[in-house]
């Protein structure tokens, strides 16, 4: 949706004399080598490969995997376990209604404190990972809404849960078995992103959490939308910026990228993935809550201005570049929608 105004502005004032069309083929040819661009750096931010393996680290994986693979699976599976059937049990009786009007106090909140603390700090030292916070935490009061970048792993689901947030997800997920509960007690923002009405109607879920009085868990987004390789940062989406409330910025950085890493665009899958950070001995995963980002006045009205201006902070923050690249299936949904 934030592809689509910006190129709406871009063409504002477009037609009518010969000056103008000159003026709109110059832009239609500006625009093919932009989508070129895009385009040529897509592949090189969506891909991603393992490096070759030196005997001396096969040594140690083979050594370290014999204990360490069973014994961090069956624990981080007893504490998913537990996370899933507490926040069945934070559910049950539930008037479904009420449930999405107002967050959820009493043991309903107990129990959904219970699966932030399991599926946060206990479930990644299970999994090897030494969780190290920088930066202070800002209250909901200050900042409604936490922007998180980059989005570069299967593991940052568990960064929804240390900053205690409510993501936006897809709707299938609220379908996964041993998931739904989990991210439903968590009060999941659920969006079907091939349906106009289910997007909207999330959108303004966004909004009316960031400015409401009620203590809703903060919401919590990947502002980038997917996945990528960490070597830039791609166009944020504007859902989370819509409010114009302030926003905090949240980094996530994995000592080991080359085993966390998780994109589109890869010869390994999942299952290898998980075995060789199973048996990877000792691992960090650093979240750095960055100083609240408060609006101006033209931010707090125009979201897209907001976004980069986020962006670029965090960007500067990782040290690397804040792009204007999309994924190729979000340029295909605007064309579609124009």
């Amino acid at each position: 949706m934030d592809g689509e105004e910006e190129q709406e502005r871009d063409m504002e004032g477009v037609g009518g004399g010969h000056s103008r069309v000159t003026e709109s083929r110059e832009e239609v040819a500006s625009e093919k080598v932009r989508v070129r661009n895009n385009n040529e750096e897509e592949r090189n931010l969506f891909y991603h490969h393992l490096p070759p393996i030196s005997l001396l680290d096969k040594s140690v994986l083979l050594l370290a995997g014999i204990f360490l693979v069973p014994i961090r699976f069956f624990l981080a599976l007893l504490v998913m376990l537990s996370a899933w059937l507490v926040s069945g049990l934070g559910l049950m009786f539930r008037d479904k209604e009420a449930f999405e009007r107002r967050p959820q106090g009493g043991w309903r909140g107990l129990c959904r404190e219970y699966m932030y603390k399991a599926t946060s700090s206990v479930v990644l030292a299970c999994l090897g990972f030494r969780l190290k916070i920088e930066g202070e935490v800002a209250s909901r009061d200050d900042a409604p809404v936490v922007i998180c970048a980059p989005h570069t792993s299967f593991l940052d689901v568990f960064v929804i849960a240390v900053c205690r947030g409510s993501p936006v997800a897809r709707i299938e997920n609220s379908k996964t078995p041993g998931m739904s509960a989990i991210q439903t007690v968590g009060h999941t923002i659920f969006v079907d992103r091939r349906s106009d009405q289910s997007r909207h109607a999330a959108l303004e879920n966004i909004v009316a959490r960031a400015v409401s009085p009620l203590s809703w868990p903060k919401v919590f987004i990947f502002a980038e939308g997917t996945t990528t390789n960490g070597q830039a940062l791609i166009r944020f989406q504007t859902g989370g910026f819509q409010a114009g409330r302030p926003v905090q910025p949240v980094t996530v950085r994995y000592s080991h990228p080359h085993l966390t890493t998780w994109t589109r665009d890869q010869a390994h899958g999942m299952r290898w993935s998980m075995l060789l950070l199973l048996a990877t001995p000792f691992k960090t995963v650093t979240v750095n809550f960055m100083p609240v980002h408060i609006p101006t006045t033209e931010e707090e009205t125009d979201p897209i201005v907001f976004a980069k201006a986020v962006q670029r902070e965090m960007a500067l923050e990782l040290g690397v570049p804040a792009t204007d690249v999309q994924r190729a299936e979000f340029v295909k949904e605007l064309r579609k929608e124009k």
